[in-house]
């Protein structure tokens, strides 16, 4: 092939590879789950507020994982945190993006003082028995990951301290920094809060928490009570 033949494809090539920054395009999951309704993802508001510095913009978490749902990205769910990375929020780095229902930099929460935390808590006691997360999903950031840190749960009291007798540990992490998502799987415990607690690292970041239950996830009735209905929810199509 002559040279001028081949630089003329590239060229062509170039032109047709669409120039996107949302490397996964990940699509949108379905907004309910049998009895499960979760947060509201507006990809046009979340990008249209999003800082990303020329990397990837916002991204959509996945309501619905191996049939089963997100418990964090339920509507009762809200995130707390010990601290935040000041000066950014709300372009970047917030608390309540922890949640929010998009990965990547921009919806991501980075922490203020080492040690800290981050938690979900998902309304009610639910089943669970993995979560994942990742500094940023999309890898257009390497950097504030976390190798040192727990992952603890509560059922009665989302106590401060993570010293406190009201916290189990579930998984213990020294090893490998997280930066890609990654899946930390543990034994069944109820759980009503799910806590990160980061020990160590420079400016950990956490671009998500997805939290996800074994056999008898939870489910709230209008008056509070719970019920277990994992078969039902099972069978529904989404």
């Amino acid at each position: 092939m002559k040279f001028t033949t081949y630089c003329w494809i590239v060229t062509v090539a170039m032109l047709i590879a669409p120039a996107v920054l949302a490397i996964h395009e990940e699509d949108k999951g379905p907004e309910k789950f049998g009895r499960y309704e979760f947060k509201e993802q507006d990809i046009k508001e979340a990008t249209d507020a999003c800082d990303a510095g020329g990397k990837p913009g916002p991204e959509f978490v996945p309501t619905v994982r191996d049939k089963e749902p997100n418990l964090a990205l339920l509507k009762e769910a809200e995130a707390t945190a010990s601290s935040q990375l000041e000066g950014w929020c709300p372009r970047r780095h917030c608390i309540e993006y922890l949640n929010d229902g998009f990965y990547n930099n921009c919806r991501s929460w980075i922490i203020g003082a080492i040690p800290g935390w981050a938690q979900i808590d998902m309304g009610a006691v639910a089943n669970v028995n993995r979560i994942f997360f990742a500094s940023d999903h999309s890898q257009g950031f390497l950097d504030r990951t976390t190798a040192d840190f727990d992952i603890l749960v509560a059922t009665k009291k989302a106590d401060a301290d993570s010293d406190a007798n009201t916290w189990t540990k579930v998984y213990e992490h020294k090893g490998e920094p997280v930066s890609k998502t990654t899946e930390f799987t543990f034994k069944d415990v109820e759980a009503r809060w799910v806590r990160l607690h980061i020990r160590a690292n420079g400016g950990a970041r956490v671009d998500e928490i997805e939290i996800y239950g074994g056999r008898d996830p939870m489910a709230v009735e209008p008056t509070g009570k719970l019920t277990t209905v994992w078969g039902q929810v099972k069978s529904d199509k989404f």
